[in-house]
């Protein structure tokens, strides 16, 4: 299960980040995640603060998300204390989390629906 364990807002996109941990027992997928805000429930809109995790990377038990608002490449980095990290931006230009005072929310993918080809349905 990831949980956020950690934010830090602020007015510069570069310095602005939200830190998940991986609180389970399983390695889990990290893409279909979404971090919303409490005002983007509220308004029903994404530009009020929303994330939707796309990178296709399997988080292992107990390891740390960094999310940071500004810009760069989804990567794999050692922290200052030798744990592995998974790395990934947002790539804006302006401040995402500084202007939601309120709680941010992290959801998962509950179900998915694709169509079976036409081949397998009639076997």
């Amino acid at each position: 299960m990831i949980r956020i364990v950690g934010i830090q807002r602020s007015n510069h996109p570069s310095e602005e980040f939200v830190i998940l941990q991986n609180q389970g027992s399983l390695r889990i997928q990290l893409r279909g995640h979404v971090l919303v805000s409490e005002l983007a429930v509220a308004t029903g809109s994404f530009s009020a603060g929303a994330f939707i995790f796309s990178d296709d990377a399997l988080i292992p038990a107990g390891m740390f998300v960094l999310l940071a608002t500004g810009e760069g490449e989804s990567r794999w980095a050692r922290s200052k204390d030798g744990s592995l990290v998974f790395h990934t931006y947002m790539n804006r230009s302006e401040a995402v989390w500084e202007h939601t005072s309120n709680p941010i929310h992290l959801m998962n993918l509950q179900h998915s629906y694709t169509e079976r080809p036409v081949g397998l349905l009639l076997r």
